[in-house]
């Protein structure tokens, strides 16, 4: 698995439309797996529908398919033993049966809040279908518990064909987020507009959105074999990107004074397009393949450019503290676009760092 290919069409186009592409999937598995039972006049078989649906529910995707099979496996396998306990207790105290199923169910509601919920989900549904069965009717209740593990198979059957990469999906969605702070940074900081835009909303929607990506972590690790820790520092480097944009907007537009020093100081001259220039450079390298590293070194000169030029040469010249806030932010908004893109090249381009993988391996060697 190459972690820098190109991006291709059809994978965006499958990340674009991922809910109606599952949507399709579970609607098919639904129609072939009825069709199956309707011409066999397999009696019971609609237990193994109802916990095909049940397990395929949540958006699947190949970094999770292994954990998850094991959970939906030993989900039904525990639940249907305890089904069958609770129907031999059933022959000799009732109440005692009840004792049991409570137990059990609650045992699963407690796991469906921690780190293995579907099998805590399996565990009841399996219960519930294989204890609701006649009483003494061992046979049924085998039967029933042979159609509720088929129906887990058949899930993971058809969730395996073509399923969702996190890992291409996280890189997908995390260049769409730097080419809208790109766009915004392009808004706010524009020389022709003449006053601060309204668009506070469209930042805090952005920062939503960065802090759902953490959904993506666990999967896309699994898939790439690089450790959770290098996805979480890019998502702290990205959220951390956000939030420095936003406090250099508060401090571009305080005051018209501020601003005009701002606009007028030429060693803030060709900011405003080396930021964005170096977000596209962000999205080229995530989605496009493009593993040039040239703009870390533009970054880190331009870094150096400031601190010599404004924090040195204007040492008690200018009063404006939003002045000195502005150069500040922007130094450290250069360094994290540094770290990132760094970051991102090591871990996209420079398969030789061994220490950002899982046990040492890299991709090729799994």
């Amino acid at each position: 698995m190459r972690l820098g290919k190109k991006i291709s069409n059809l994978e965006q186009l499958v990340c674009k439309n991922y809910r109606w592409i599952h949507a399709t999937r579970i609607s098919l598995a639904f129609l072939i797996t009825f069709v199956v039972i309707r011409f066999f006049k397999l009696d019971g078989a609609s237990y193994a529908l109802i916990t095909m649906l049940i397990v395929m529910g949540p958006q699947p995707y190949w970094g999770n398919v292994f954990s998850r099979a094991l959970q939906r496996t030993g989900g039904t396998v525990l639940g249907a033993l305890s089904g069958l306990v609770a129907l031999y207790l059933e022959m000799h105290s009732f109440s005692l049966m009840l004792l049991w199923c409570a137990v059990m169910m609650f045992i699963a509601g407690y796991l469906t809040l921690g780190k293995h919920p579907y099998m805590a989900l399996l565990i009841g549904a399996t219960l519930a279908v294989v204890s609701c069965a006649p009483p003494n009717d061992m046979e049924s209740a085998l039967t029933r518990s042979g159609y509720v593990l088929a129906g887990s198979l058949l899930a993971m059957l058809y969730t395996s064909i073509y399923p969702q990469r996190a890992y291409t999906d996280l890189r997908i969605k995390f260049s769409e987020s730097l080419g809208k702070i790109n766009t915004l940074y392009s808004q706010y900081f524009s020389p022709r507009i003449p006053e601060r835009p309204n668009l506070d909303d469209q930042l805090k929607n952005e920062l939503d959105a960065v802090i759902k990506l953490r959904n993506y972590i666990t999967p896309a690790s699994n898939e790439s074999n690089l450790k959770p820790q290098v996805f979480e520092s890019l998502q702290t480097l990205h959220r951390n990107l956000l939030a420095t944009m936003s406090l250099m907007i508060d401090a571009y537009w305080s005051s018209r004074e501020s601003h005009l020093l701002i606009e007028s100081e030429p060693a803030l001259n060709g900011l405003h397009q080396l930021i964005p220039q170096a977000l596209e450079s962000l999205q080229n390298k995530l989605c496009m393949g493009i593993s040039n590293n040239q703009i870390s070194g533009e970054l880190r000169q331009k870094a150096h450019d400031l601190k010599e030029l404004v924090l040195k040469s204007l040492d008690g010249k200018i009063t404006e503290t939003p002045f000195y806030a502005y150069v500040w932010l922007s130094l450290e908004m250069l360094r994290q676009l540094t770290e990132l893109n760094d970051q991102l090249h090591a871990a996209l381009y420079h398969c030789g760092h061994r220490h950002l993988f899982k046990n040492d391996k890299l991709p090729d060697e799994k």
